[in-house]
């Protein structure tokens, strides 16, 4: 059997160049899926759900209270060191340091994104993503009859 090369991204950020490896798919992203996913699921569906009613500008207060209210809950330095505790500083050649690597939250919060996307942004556009939800939504369907 042999080993995948897994990719390797670098963001540049501030001063600061980051370097993420991808995540193997069964050992660390659908590992890591379910602590990810909770922080932002309610969130994002409320989003969609306002969206196709037409209301996005006033779901997007309420979608950011939710957000931010799990993300209280749940301990937010948790969730980022579980999403960036693969990442470098290539610029300092350690592994990142929450408190220090960064010159503002905004950094912060972009590279946690990058590195979100990365990892998971194959799931918006995905099949497998896109064949699993259509398989749930007439099941759950089927509960509420």
């Amino acid at each position: 059997m042999t080993q995948l090369n897994r990719k390797t991204e670098m963001f540049s950020i501030g001063d600061k160049t980051y370097i993420s490896p991808s995540w193997p798919p069964l050992s660390k992203a659908a590992r890591n899926l379910p602590t990810i996913g909770k922080s932002f699921a309610v969130p994002i569906s409320f989003l969609m759900s306002a969206g196709a009613d037409g209301d996005l500008g006033s779901a997007i207060p309420q979608a950011l209270f939710m957000l931010f209210e799990q993300l209280e809950e749940e301990d937010i330095s948790k969730l980022f060191n579980l999403v960036l505790e693969d990442v470098w500083c290539k610029t300092t050649d350690k592994k990142v340091d929450l408190d220090n690597d960064f010159n503002n939250l905004d950094e912060l919060l972009t590279l946690v994104a990058l590195v979100l996307k990365q990892h998971y942004g194959c799931m918006m556009s995905g099949k497998g993503f896109q064949s699993l939800f259509q398989m749930m939504v007439p099941l759950a369907q089927g509960q509420m009859d």
